[in-house]
Formats: C-alpha cells, sequence, structure tokens
C-alpha cells in the first residue's frame, strides 16, 4: 500500500482511542458505547449489526484488531443523538485533558473539603491545564462527569 492509499485508508479507519477521543471518551469508554449499542458482543468482537462498520486487522506480529469506519459510526451515533464534542485533532491532548480532569475533581473535592493537599494539588494542574487548552479541559470535565461550571484560571 503506497503513502497516499495508507493515509487516506487511515483518514477513513480509526482505533477505539481515536474515535472515543471525538466524543470525549477513553477507548474502553468508546468500547462500551459500542457494545451499548449492539455493535460490539460481551467479548468485545463486531456484531452481525456493524457489518460494513468495521474491517479486521491482522499484524504479521501481535494480535489481531479492529478499526472501524470514522464517518458511518459518527453517523451511527448522531442518529442516536450521541454527537461528537469539540475539536479532535488531538486524540493524545484529549486523553491528557481527561487525566487532569479526573485529578481536578479529586482535587476540588479535598478542597471543599477543607484539606491544604486540595489546594495545592489545583495549584499544580495549572500549568498543564493551560498547556492542553481551557476549552479541552473543560470538555473532558463535562465528559468525565463533572457538574461544575466551567473552570476559569482567573487567579491563578
Amino acid at each position: 500500500m503506497g503513502k497516499k492509499s495508507q493515509k487516506n485508508f487511515r483518514s477513513e479507519w480509526r482505533t477505539l482511542t481515536e474515535l472515543g477521543s471525538e466524543f470525549g471518551k477513553s477507548a474502553v469508554a468508546f468500547g462500551k458505547m459500542l457494545k451499548e449499542h449492539g455493535l460490539r458482543d460481551s467479548n468485545g468482537e463486531p456484531t452481525e449489526t456493524a457489518n460494513g462498520l468495521f474491517q479486521k486487522i491482522v499484524p504479521n506480529e501481535g494480535k489481531p484488531y479492529y478499526l472501524w469506519n470514522h464517518n458511518k459510526i459518527v453517523s451511527f451515533f448522531e442518529s442516536k443523538g450521541i454527537h461528537p464534542v469539540g475539536d479532535s485533532s488531538d486524540p493524545l491532548k484529549d486523553t491528557e485533558a481527561r487525566k487532569l480532569a479526573r485529578s481536578y475533581m479529586e482535587a476540588q473535592k479535598l478542597d471543599d473539603e477543607g484539606s491544604k493537599l486540595g489546594y495545592l494539588m489545583l495549584s499544580e494542574l495549572v500549568d498543564d491545564i493551560k498547556k492542553v487548552g481551557l476549552d479541552r479541559f473543560n470538555t473532558a470535565l463535562k465528559a468525565v462527569g463533572y457538574k461544575g461550571e466551567p473552570v476559569t484560571l482567573e487567579g491563578w
């Protein structure tokens, strides 16, 4: 497969990590979404319903895995009222933002309980939040279940 056709292939077919990041979820959480909507069975294998939505990749070494058709999966979930969240151009930053969001929620809980450790944790997160971007961080916060107001970095 030439470079151009490989690029076209990878722009159409995505991993669970890549798709999950578009929906503000981890690969595991996105895999669970596929199960909940009948596209994967309890063992994580694609179901009959998923025909045409995936390709099984069998590498020379290692275990087989699946790539999912980006446009068809997005359309499928949009038809269920589930939409991608924001800019998905950097899945690694999205993953980092979710990790930061979980740490933020833990630090916020400690701070609310009056623990100085919570305040210290919050102050340590500020630079990392700036690196991933405040909008991406707030999107990740919402995706991991944060119910509060969007975070601003005023005063930090």
